[in-house]
Order: structure tokens, then sequence, then C-alpha cells
């Protein structure tokens, strides 16, 4: 039941996020005015705002003149609620789950934007963890391992130096807001374990040489192709969060 209402919600705070990613980068405001058709104007009303239902039923076109919305809508939405699900399914009933869905909905509206603009906006990031630090704060507390409150501390110490010393080291050729995103993320991971912190920006990393390289053979860039890294920053992250924790068990082993 979890997961389901977990997933359900996704849904919404998806098509909330096709809002966010549109109004953000333009400096508007994502309350006022309610949605509305870029290319006739039309207002949006409810019938029109129903996750994948309204996409689907209006087969991607405006009610009104019938103009391609594009695929955004359903894609956000989509990978909204598969990340909330995953969520519930992970951390279970815990206040840990809605502290993660924040983290998740702040990266993908960032990684979205990124994408598109090359640029990671401050009011997300900051927006993301006034959201969601709180919670973990409280997801600590409920669950009685206070611990977890410096080991965020920490966790965010420790991305934000590594970031740091990558940013100085690489001469411009990484953006201030990676840099200002990764406190965020080692926050989180350090709740986890301040362990997955390094684990995630090497998997982050490791996406992003894979996707380079990729566009190289491909013949799409060169090794000075300025490619956006913080959805690569995000998918490492999601990945330690998910996945990080056996990598560490596996090294501490051997």
């Amino acid at each position: 039941m979890t997961i389901a209402i977990s997933a359900l919600f996704g849904l919404l705070i998806g098509s909330f996020l096709t809002v966010v990613v549109d109004r953000v980068p333009r400096g508007a405001s994502v309350v006022q005015p309610g949605s509305a058709c870029g290319n006739c104007g039309l207002r949006l009303g409810p019938l029109d705002l129903v996750p994948v239902l309204s996409w689907v039923a209006l087969r991607g076109r405006c009610r009104q003149c019938h103009t391609s919305i594009g695929i955004e809508p359903l894609v956000l939405e989509l990978s909204t609620s598969l990340l909330f699900g995953l969520t519930a399914w992970h951390f279970g009933a815990s206040w840990a789950t809605p502290a993660f869905c924040v983290l998740f909905a702040g990266l993908l509206a960032l990684s979205w934007i990124d994408l598109r603009t090359k640029r990671l906006p401050r009011e997300i990031t900051y927006c993301t963890a006034a959201l969601g630090l709180p919670l973990l704060v409280v997801a600590a507390l409920v669950e009685r391992t206070p611990e977890r409150i410096w080991m965020m501390v920490l966790g965010a110490g420790i991305a934000v130096g590594i970031m740091s010393l990558i940013y100085v080291a690489s001469r411009g050729g990484m953006g201030d807001g990676d840099v200002r995103l990764s406190p965020l993320l080692g926050a989180y991971l350090g709740w986890l374990n301040p362990g997955l912190v390094p684990v995630g920006l090497f998997f982050g990393f490791a996406c992003g040489a894979v996707v380079g390289v990729g566009l190289v053979l491909a013949k799409r860039g060169d090794l000075k192709t300025a490619v956006p890294f913080g959805p690569f920053l995000a998918l490492g992250t999601v990945l330690a969060i998910f996945h990080g924790q056996r990598y560490i068990d596996i090294i501490l082993v051997r």
C-alpha cells in the first residue's frame, strides 16, 4: 500500500515538476498564473491536468489548438512516480521515504533543466535542501538514530570538499552549480553512511565518462565538448542510495 500511495503521489509531484522545469529557468513564478497552452493561451482546467491520463486522452496535444505539448509531461510524471515507488519499496513506511522523495523530485527537476540549459538553478537546490534535510533530521530522531545527524553533516563536508578540489583542478571545466549541489547530495548519502559519498561521486563521474566517450565515438562531440554534469551527479547519487552499500561491503570483505 505504501508503494502504491507513493507512486500515485509521484504522479502528482511529477505534474508539478513540468511547471517547475518550464518556469524556473525563465525566472517566473511556479504558482501564478495557472497552467496554460503556450501556443493559444488556453487556461488548463482540472481535466487537462490529470497526470498521464490527460496526456494520453488528448494524445499529447492541446485540447483547443491541437498543438503538440511534447512528451516532457509524460516522462517527468512517470519518472517521478517510479522513483517515489522505488523509495517506498526501499525504505518502507518510514520518515526516510518522504525525505528521499523530496531529494529525487529536486534531482529530476535539476537534471532536466541542466540538460536543456546547462544550468543548475540554485533556487531548486536550496528549496530541496530546505524541505528535505529537516525531514532527514526528523527521521533520525523518530528512528532513535540521532547519530545520523552528524553523519549527515560529515557527508555534506566530504562531498563539498571533494567537489571543491575537482572544481579548482578543472580550471573552469566544472560549473559552480555542481559544487553547490554537492553538500545536499553528501548530506543524504551521509545520512545512510558517509562512506557512500565517494561511492556516489564515483558512480556519477563514471557515468559521465561513459557518455562522454560515447559522444566522441559517435562523432557528436570531442574531448572539449561541454556535457552537463548535474544529471550524472544525480544518477550516481540514486545508484549509491539503492546499491552503493553492497559495493562498500564487497570492498570491506576483500
